[in-house]
């Protein structure tokens, strides 16, 4: 007789794994090596290794094809497979903003200064001018898309929380704040996560890191695959004045 899958505890095992990547204990305890702060190498690593690879995890400049540049990204998720990565300088790439899926910031603590913070960071990314060419295929083609249906997301990714309860007012102030954008998921490891996507919902205490995974990836999947880019418009600053 085949043993059934117990999926609460293969969730319960992955939670672990992942908090051992993030340099955490997979329990908390007031144990001193509990104490540190998962840093963005951490949660690259962590994110890369949870999300199919389909998905480019790390960090970013965005641009695009008006020459325009975002701030410097902590993380992002971006499409791999059909984004060309025109320029890299070290460990950093510039992705056009047709294929950015998520932006997310990285600080030790959730407080309203570093969602605020993050807020600033998605918002330089998320103004950035959108292309959107025609797919071809075999029955035909698919017109553009409208760039407003594949909305970015705004992450963020912290260990502590500064509040005592995330559900406090205090928190769903500071985390439903919209100016000058809003943010759609984050994480406190030690202290609770949050989905903005479908209305605020927050994680199972225990189960925060997996929860917020999941929901993190659910999102993505919506969004489906990442905009078409329209090459030409980013030619275009390459012609010369005559064509």
């Amino acid at each position: 007789m085949v043993e059934p899958f117990d999926l609460a505890k293969a969730y319960t095992a992955k939670q672990d794994h992942m908090l051992t990547g993030l340099g955490l204990m997979p329990q908390f305890t007031d144990h001193p090596g509990t104490k540190g702060d998962a840093t963005e190498e951490q949660w690259t690593s962590v994110l890369r290794e949870f999300l199919p690879q389909r998905y480019g995890v790390g960090p970013i400049f965005a641009i695009d094809s008006l020459g325009q540049q975002s701030g410097q990204i902590d993380i992002g998720i971006y499409d791999r497979q059909y984004s060309p990565l025109f320029f890299e300088q070290g460990n950093v790439s510039f992705v056009p903003a047709e294929s950015v899926y998520a932006v997310c910031e990285v600080k030790p603590r959730m407080n309203k200064d570093n969602l605020d913070y993050a807020r600033d960071k998605v918002a330089s990314v998320r103004r950035l001018h959108r292309t959107s060419a025609e797919i071809r295929h075999a029955g035909g083609t698919y017109p553009p898309q409208d760039p407003d249906t594949k909305p970015i997301l705004g992450v963020f990714l912290s260990t502590d929380l500064d509040w005592s309860d995330i559900r406090g007012a205090a928190g769903v102030g500071a985390i439903t704040e919209t100016v000058p954008t809003a943010l759609d998921l984050g994480i406190a490891v030690r202290g609770g996560a949050f989905d903005r996507t479908e209305g605020l919902t927050y994680a199972t205490p225990g189960q925060e890191l997996i929860w917020f995974a999941t929901r993190l990836y659910r999102a993505l999947s919506r969004l489906g695959t990442a905009l078409a880019i329209d090459l030409d418009a980013y030619y275009l600053p390459l012609q010369s004045p005559t064509g």
